[in-house]
């Protein structure tokens, strides 16, 4: 009997074993699936966004990558990775918006059903246009609203228009992404004329806008990286979430690398100073960052980076930061830095407002600055009139009370005394 009980707890031993084991293991193809089921979209609006978007698939992985555009036209050049979506066929007739941001505008709410589709069951959208033309401008708010209402977070990629492009073209850039700003979570802005001043002035065209593409690319490829790719202090999609809680925040984005054991001037050159991004990070409210590095990595080093972020951004600024191992990245050290918060004189882009003029008066020729309103000012400036112009406006009054008490429902015999 002895015997029969001992084999009977060394069974249940067993059975408990397995149980962990197989417990441990549906854990694990649990994690792995909940993170397959996270869906990214990256959607390139327009013939500027969807340029931009044929780049970064070259790139990136783990993505879904959609061009959207009125101009049926581009489709021909795109890579089979790249789903692609014509909309506008009754507006535009496949060629275009004219620079029209009202025709995109009309294309894509006559198409809204099947952007919903496009953006059903996604956890993270990237929305991607060249503002200051048509489609680009006109639909890509309409975008950002239909994935708002669907609960998507949405971050915002945009290129603003050179100086030599014109005033129309960036007034039409900048009314587009104030329309935005209340649908996106954040948004990464690129000013075109950055490319000046970050770059030699003998370079292309093309190599001038692959050199903004490869910086946007390399910070996308850190970002999605930190979603997919497990750490030692590990950063996953519910962090990401947390940073992007705000509403139509500027962003700063980076994934920089350097040599371990480089100056500290260097360092921060290389987190916090990009050619074509404006941002003080002061403002910064909420900050991701990873550093990623061999089983090398110091905690002298960690901590040297980890106080540059903080001692960057605002005191209050919410902060979220990990740590992986690469061994690829031998001798060397990779930052990815996420901020979002504050608001760049570069970013304003609400209308100015007309500056009131000030009277003068005749008689001292000196500016009248009286808070009480314009109303009073004029009483104030001395007209001498003729017996004509005195009768004429007594006539005017007389027919403005006369106006006034055909209106009003008082009695007239209880308004005479103040009129």
């Amino acid at each position: 009997m002895a015997v029969n009980s001992k084999k009977a707890k060394i069974r249940k031993k067993i059975v408990v074993k397995k149980s962990l084991k197989v417990e441990k293991a549906s854990t694990v193809v649990k994690n792995d699936s909940e993170q397959k089921r996270i869906k990214i979209k990256v959607i390139g609006i327009g013939d500027g966004g969807a340029a931009i978007v044929a780049d970064l698939a070259k790139e990136l992985n783990k993505v879904d990558f959609w061009v959207a555009n009125t101009d049926w036209r581009r489709f021909k050049k795109f890579p089979s990775t790249i789903k692609i979506f014509n909309f506008g066929e009754k507006q535009t007739h496949g060629v275009g918006t004219g620079m029209d941001p009202e025709i995109g505008r009309q294309a894509a709410l006559a198409e809204k059903e099947k952007i919903a589709r496009i953006l059903k069951d996604s956890d993270l959208c990237f929305l991607v246009s060249s503002l200051g033309g048509g489609t680009g401008s006109g639909a890509t708010p309409i975008f950002a609203k239909i994935a708002q209402q669907q609960g998507v977070m949405t971050f915002g990629i945009f290129t603003l228009p050179f100086k030599f492009e014109g005033e129309r073209k960036a007034r039409i850039a900048k009314e587009s992404l104030e329309k935005m700003r209340s649908n996106l979570n954040t948004s990464l802005v690129f000013p075109n004329e950055k490319i000046f001043q970050g770059l030699d002035k003998n370079v292309s065209f093309n190599e001038g806008f692959a050199a903004i593409n490869k910086v946007l690319s390399q910070g996308l490829q850190g970002l999605i990286g930190l979603i997919f790719q497990p750490g030692l202090i590990n950063i996953d999609f519910a962090d990401l979430k947390t940073v992007l809680n705000s509403k139509g925040k500027p962003a700063y984005l980076t994934n920089t690398e350097f040599e371990r054991g480089v100056k500290i001037e260097e360092i921060k050159r290389k987190i916090f100073q990009s050619p074509f991004l404006v941002y003080n990070f002061r403002h910064a409210r909420s900050a991701l960052f990873n550093i990623i590095s061999d089983a090398n990595l110091a905690l002298g080093e960690v901590t040297e980076i980890s106080q540059l972020v903080f001692g960057a951004v605002h005191s209050d600024a919410k902060i979220i930061f990990g740590v992986s191992f690469d061994k690829k990245l031998s001798g060397k050290i990779k930052v990815t830095i996420l901020a979002i918060g504050g608001r760049e004189k570069s970013f304003d882009v609400a209308s100015k407002k007309p500056q009131k003029k000030s009277l003068k008066s005749k008689k001292s020729g000196k500016i009248k600055n009286n808070k009480k309103g314009s109303d009073q000012q004029k009483t104030e400036v001395k007209i001498r009139r003729n017996a004509i112009q005195v009768k004429e406006g007594v006539k005017a009054e007389e027919e403005n009370i006369a106006a006034k008490e055909r209106i009003w429902e008082t009695p007239t015999i209880l308004r005479k005394g103040f009129l």
